[in-house]
């Protein structure tokens, strides 16, 4: 059976795996095996220990943690499951995501934010604090805190992520939002948000 052992580190102060790290060691660790299309990352829990991906779906469903789904480079599509293995994150490293915000534009009126520079983090990094910091600015009295629940891209993003911009495309009712990812005005697929 297909197996993959995942270590992490913490970002900043936080006390479980941040997303964009689960999405970029994806990346890394399948990337002899993916395709560069039709990725589909979503998130169905909070993980605080190291993970382990399997291709069996586990039986209690309360221990899934992330499901991945990918284009294999026979063009096939692989589905891939995500538990916690109990073993500890030891590391941690800083991330100012705060650095992102300040260098990008947010339009409210038209319910977008873009960067047209290069700030130094990953695709992904970008993604995730751009729309955490659109809808921050978009809804700025709701209650609750903004999870990254979803990253479903129809090709993957090479070194050239700029000018990126991501604009507001559904709310549903701050149960879930959906925005959509530009790269130098192309649309490469949606990234979504929850309010817990």
């Amino acid at each position: 059976m297909k197996q993959y052992s995942l270590e992490f580190c913490f970002k900043g102060s936080r006390q479980y795996v941040h997303g964009t790290d689960i999405y970029n060691k994806l990346i890394a660790t399948l990337k002899d095996e993916m395709s560069n299309e039709k990725v589909d990352l979503s998130f169905h829990g909070v993980a605080k220990t190291n993970l382990n991906l399997n291709i069996q779906k586990p039986a209690d469903e309360k221990l899934l943690k992330f499901v991945f789904k990918f284009m294999n480079k026979e063009g096939n599509r692989e589905v891939l499951y995500a538990v916690e293995n109990s073993e500890t994150i030891e590391c941690r490293y800083e991330y100012p995501e705060e650095d992102i915000c300040q260098l990008s534009n947010v339009d409210i009126e038209n319910q977008k934010i873009s960067l047209d520079q290069d700030s130094s983090y990953t695709f992904v990094e970008n993604a995730v604090a751009l729309n955490k910091y659109l809808l921050e600015n978009l809804f700025p009295d709701v209650e609750g805190k903004w999870y990254f629940t979803r990253f479903q891209l129809a090709t993957i993003p090479n070194e050239a992520i700029y000018p990126l911009r991501l604009e507001l495309r559904a709310n549903f009712n701050f149960k879930l939002t959906k925005t959509e990812i530009f790269i130098d005005q192309q649309s490469v697929g949606f990234i979504y948000f929850s309010l817990v």
